[in-house]
């Protein structure tokens, strides 16, 4: 972990990764839509608006569903401290995009399409940002008896919820200093005595979803052309990162159990993937009802049939 990237000036490691994210993100979507039939300035004007709403929805979330009640958004706003939630930014991001593409006239699912896979490279150095700065820490990989002296069962949960690859020696397990947030949860459980200068061992759970999210990136990028209707690539993000999301959540230790054992963000990824399956052609149907111009095929090399899905 080094939340400092450089002293002088001083920037934060969370912070570079964030804006690195944002601008990989930013030119692999204006080069996908380049070759979808978007112009590139339609991506210019977007990314600078998307940049500002995503990270207030993403504040706006942490504000709504973890700082402690009385605290105003502005106040939290202006807490650099405070965290963000993506599935916010994710809001608030795609409420934009909706609302540019009707502004300005353009196929809404192409739209989208050409800008799933830039998000999903964004997530994946976003995480990294993550695992730099000791924030979004994975469950403990040790003993059993360790945790006895938990009040409830509700906390070993939280700590500890896929027991079998949690073990004592797990080989990827990392150990976080003094100020993150791994160590400073383990000492108030008790877990760590006063010498310790090292969390207890944890999953690097942070990295196991930078993994998969450039995974899905590259995917999403081998799909691209032979996508049957508009709007498929963008199904598929949403698909791929409410599963990524959900099965990740067990091993982080950050969240505690919300709703019958699941924590926000899984009830949220389940939400996301019923609608990216059941949705679309819903949508589809009634925007082209509606506006029959919305969803139309775009050149690609590649011939393809427009298909209900």
């Amino acid at each position: 972990m080094h939340k400092i990237l450089v002293s002088e000036p001083l920037i934060g490691s969370y912070s570079a990764c964030l804006l690195l994210a944002l601008l990989g993100g930013y030119l692999l979507a204006r080069w996908r839509a380049i070759r979808s039939g978007i112009k590139g300035s339609h991506l210019d004007n977007l990314a600078l608006l998307v940049c500002v709403l995503s990270l207030f929805g993403a504040r706006f979330f942490s504000w709504l569903f973890y700082f402690p009640a009385g605290i105003s958004l502005w106040s939290a706003l202006r807490d650099s401290s405070g965290g963000m939630v993506f599935y916010g930014g994710l809001l608030f991001g795609a409420l934009t995009v909706l609302a540019y593409a009707r502004i300005a006239r353009l196929p809404l699912g192409n739209l989208l399409d050409a800008l799933a896979p830039g998000v999903a490279l964004g997530l994946a150095i976003g995480r990294i940002g993550c695992f730099m700065a000791g924030c979004c820490w994975g469950d403990l990989c040790v003993a059993p008896e360790k945790l006895s002296h938990l009040p409830s069962e509700t906390s070993t949960w939280q700590l500890r919820t896929v027991p079998i690859i949690s073990q004592p020696g797990f080989p990827f397990a990392v150990c976080f200093p003094t100020g993150a947030g791994a160590f400073e949860q383990h000492r108030e459980l008790g877990l760590l005595d006063e010498t310790a200068s090292r969390s207890l061992p944890v999953h690097p759970v942070q990295l196991y979803e930078a993994a998969l999210c450039l995974l899905l990136c590259l995917w999403l990028l081998r799909k691209f052309e032979s996508r049957a209707w508009d709007g498929q690539i963008a199904r598929r993000l949403v698909m791929g990162y409410a599963i990524i999301r959900f099965m990740t959540e067990f091993l982080r230790a950050d969240n505690p159990p919300a709703y019958l054992g699941l924590t926000l963000s899984q009830v949220i990824s389940l939400i996301l993937a019923f609608i990216a399956l059941v949705c679309p052609g819903i949508v589809i149907k009634m925007a082209r009802a509606s506006n029959p111009g919305l969803f139309v095929p775009q050149a690609s090399s590649t011939t393809r049939v427009k298909v209900a899905p």
